[in-house]
């Protein structure tokens, strides 16, 4: 992605505060169930991206995983991917 002006760097904003449920590995990757924040477009590309805060860590969204189809509401849980340097620490404990 080429940076611009006008591109907004969503890691780089505040994080959004999540509640988190429990990790757990999907399709070779290490996942964070959380609740829903807000509502959000079932590929949740409002959230993909961004930083997160969960137990007083913070991460940024990678990906998401539902078990179920369409959009996403606020509190609905579902799981998202994390990158980071917390989400790398945890993943080798």
């Amino acid at each position: 992605m080429n940076s611009s002006s006008d591109q907004i760097d969503q890691a780089a904003e505040a994080p959004i505060a999540v509640e988190a449920f429990y990790r757990y590995g999907y399709g070779g990757r290490q996942m964070l169930a959380i609740r829903a924040p807000f509502a959000m477009g079932a590929d949740g590309a409002d959230i993909i991206g961004r930083a997160i805060e969960a137990d007083g860590r913070r991460y940024v969204v990678a990906s998401i995983a539902r078990q179920i189809y369409g959009p996403i509401h606020q509190g609905e849980p579902f799981g998202v991917e994390l990158r980071g340097a917390d989400a790398r620490d945890e993943s080798a404990a």
